[in-house]
């Protein structure tokens, strides 16, 4: 393993993250679409955008990729991680 990555992996490893979303903001810049609208384009129910959108539910990878391709945005622009204190 590179020392680089081996680094940043012990420093990430450490700390307590939690995977945040900036999902709501993002339908309402994609004129205001509501959680069914999206729901529907990416393969989901309503109650899996809604739980996604409150941190009650970590998208899988491939989920998380099809919302980022809907909104035509890099994942981490709707996706990120967050330190827990």
């Amino acid at each position: 393993m590179h020392c680089d990555n081996y680094c940043l992996y012990n420093k990430v490893e450490r700390k307590n993250l939690k995977l945040k979303n900036d999902l709501r903001r993002c339908r309402f810049e994609h004129q205001e679409i509501s959680q069914q609208e999206l729901a529907n384009a990416v393969g989901v129910t309503r109650l899996t955008i809604h739980s996604i959108e409150k941190g009650k539910f970590n998208p899988s990878v491939l989920l998380a990729l099809k919302i980022a391709r809907f909104f035509k945005k890099p994942i981490d622009k709707i996706f990120y991680l967050e330190e827990v204190k």
